[in-house]
């Protein structure tokens, strides 16, 4: 159970919710039955399907979650859901069928539906599911610190360890102070890539009897020359599977107190302890490359995370390893996935084989090359806006100045 604080009553205010479907005896008892919940504690609204998109635009506090009754005049509100889940942010889409069809079900997630209940509608069942975005909008709330950046793929081999340990890197160049977590547990390819040999991982973190503080956070990382801290995968593969995402997530909520970037390696698979670095996240880096396989599988990662129902997080598409002349190219997987791609990163095997063979890193080996200017570009993408001072050009202006034009385009 999450920490209530000091009063243990009042962590959550109400939650709104907006009922949308034709009037009458049907929508009076499903007002009736969410009015009659004792948690969480609800404001209701009410809507027609026609007017209900003006009604939540125009309205001063916009709903937590929106309930759509797909009955009778089942096309106006399979378009209204689909106009809604077009909005970031928005809503969570809760579709109320009085129909148990397998066909309408599916037709209800297409156009956008993060959830399925049925009329008349269960109290447990509502419950349920508006507790599960009760919480989620408190975890939204409670963020305090660093920013949380996950990165991740379905694909081996596309640079996720690398465009994980390289954005620590810029991060760390403009004087941020930035921790790494391996959590991609049986490969531990960040101390690999990093040239680190950690004497402590995530390990003693799990073992852990009593509340993590930040004295044994601290003694768990490995400082990088950069100055990265990094928090290791356990050093023998059958350990990471005592990693839960209990742990990953007490240890994310602490690491952000103590550094202003905390980037996460979740791998190229999609588990517990990744979904729980999500859920944390500012910002979710999906990584692929010009390769049909890719393509594909950034697709699947698409219906997956859309069906998660993270509605206060939106995945960024890396295009690594980007080649213009590459025969896939990058408009072709753009239409593809139906998203645009966030930032390229381009191919450069020689400064790559480079860092292997002189076991230092990007902005040793090659501070101004192509792909160090590409991830001070991300680096730059990622830091808050702030209205600079007059002061003379210098090197972070200008960063500021190409963090202002990729906005722009």
């Amino acid at each position: 159970m999450p920490f209530n604080g000091s009063n243990g009553e009042s962590r959550r205010s109400s939650m709104k919710v907006m009922l949308v479907g034709d009037p009458g005896d049907e929508r009076n008892q499903l007002k009736a039955v969410l009015a009659g919940l004792v948690e969480p504690q609800l404001e209701i609204v009410e809507g027609e399907a026609a007017n209900a998109a003006n009604l939540s635009e125009n309205a001063s506090v916009p709903p937590d979650a929106t309930l759509v009754m797909v009955n009778g005049n089942e096309e106006a509100a399979l378009t209204f859901l689909q106009s809604q889940s077009l909005h970031s942010p928005r809503p969570t889409l809760l579709a109320l069928l009085s129909a148990r069809s397998a066909g309408l079900m599916k037709r209800a997630l297409r156009s956008g539906a993060d959830e399925i209940l049925f009329i008349p509608l269960d109290p447990g069942e509502a419950t349920r599911a508006l507790l599960k975005v009760s919480e989620a909008r408190w975890r939204t709330e409670r963020r305090e610190g660093g920013i949380v950046i996950s990165v991740t793929s379905l694909v081996g081999g596309v640079g996720v360890t690398s465009m994980a340990a390289n954005l620590a890197l810029a991060l760390e160049s403009l004087h941020q102070r930035v921790a790494l977590i391996d959590l991609d547990l049986q490969t531990g390819g960040l101390a690999i890539f990093l040239n680190l040999d950690p004497e402590v991982t995530i390990m003693p973190l799990v073992r852990l009897e009593h509340k993590l503080d930040s004295i044994q956070l601290e003694s768990a990382l490995t400082k990088h020359p950069s100055g990265v801290c990094l928090l290791a995968a356990p050093k023998r593969i059958e350990e990471g599977e005592l990693v839960s995402d209990i742990t990953v997530g007490t240890v994310l909520d602490l690491t952000r107190q103590l550094f202003d970037y905390v980037i996460v390696d979740c791998g190229d698979h999609v588990d517990e302890n990744g979904v729980a670095a999500w859920e944390r996240s500012d910002h979710l880096f999906y990584v692929l490359n010009q390769s049909i396989a890719a393509a594909r599988s950034a697709w699947r990662f698409i219906d997956l995370f859309e069906r998660l129902g993270l509605t206060t997080l939106e995945p960024h598409f890396i295009l690594d390893r980007y080649r213009p002349s590459h025969p896939l190219t990058e408009k072709a997987i753009e239409s593809t996935l139906a998203k645009p791609i966030y930032a390229k990163i381009p191919a450069d095997d020689r400064t790559f084989e480079t860092i292997e063979m002189k076991a230092q890193d990007l902005f040793q080996v090659a501070p101004s090359s192509p792909v160090a200017r590409a991830m001070l570009d991300l680096a730059a993408l990622v830091m808050p806006r702030t209205e600079p001072a007059a002061q003379p050009e210098n090197f972070i202006s200008r960063l500021k100045s190409a963090f202002s034009t990729h906005q722009s385009r």
